[in-house]
């Protein structure tokens, strides 16, 4: 997502609490479109502290911050009664909590200052049908997918949007739990309409097109990109063979 932005003319503050990782992105954009374009923050965005010292920072960098894209999570797949009070609130804290720290930190300068701005929430199919395996990301979701509805009627009016995507599966880094196993994978993609997983270009474009003025008039409102795999019946057939639940 940061380089589709980047590539759009946007120029991005990627934040994470692992610098590595931001750097190793900031160094993949900068060999791509040229140095200038992305910078690397780091942030826990559990703590509202240090969210708030992320976001001055970017408008350090950036002069001012016009969108905002939540895409921080945590997940591992697990039974409902092996998992942990700590390992519930551990996913709840990142992907819920961290959602609300940077959308109602940015979302209250916004609209002190009088201007707009577009957040994009990542979330997933399952926030709205619920998945085996994986209450605790299911929950915090869920939790997700209200605070798009209700900031989205609620700020609205003032210029400030608030919106989502819900990628389907994607074969990237630490959310392809079906690498290993073929057969489980293709089991998956006949159970998705489009007959293939999502590419990670695809969900970069819908979150572009969200932040972008081409959706001034869109609220409140999910976009999802999964080839149609949350109408299929296939949706949880393999839930029960994800790593961690054999």
């Amino acid at each position: 997502m940061a380089a589709e932005f980047c590539r759009l003319g946007a120029r991005v503050v990627v934040c994470g609490r692992t610098r590595e990782s931001l750097d190793e992105t900031v160094r993949r954009i900068d060999g791509e479109l040229g140095e200038g374009r992305a910078f690397a923050v780091t942030v826990d965005v559990r703590d509202p502290e240090s969210v708030a010292a992320m976001l001055d920072r970017a408008a350090d960098l950036l002069g001012e911050v016009d969108g905002l894209v939540n895409n921080a999570s945590g997940l591992f797949p697990i039974d409902a009664e092996k998992l942990t009070p700590g390992g519930f609130d551990a996913v709840v804290r990142i992907v819920l909590n961290g959602t609300w720290h940077c959308t109602s930190e940015l979302g209250r300068r916004w609209l002190a200052a009088g201007r707009g701005g577009a957040v994009v929430n990542v979330l997933t199919p399952y926030a709205w049908t619920g998945a085996p395996g994986i209450v605790h990301n299911a929950s915090a979701k869920g939790g997700v997918l209200a605070m798009t509805r209700t900031l989205g009627a609620e700020w609205a009016g003032r210029g400030v949007r608030v919106n989502a995507v819900a990628p389907g599966w994607m074969p990237v880094g630490g959310t392809d739990f079906l690498a290993g196993d073929p057969e489980i994978r293709r089991r998956l993609i006949d159970a998705i309409p489009a007959g293939r997983l999502l590419r990670a270009e695809e969900t970069a474009r819908a979150a572009a097109y969200l932040l972008s003025d081409d959706a001034t008039y869109v609220a409140g409102e999910v976009l999802t990109i999964d080839g149609g795999h949350h109408l299929s019946k296939g949706l949880y057939e393999f839930m029960d063979e994800l790593p961690g639940r054999r």
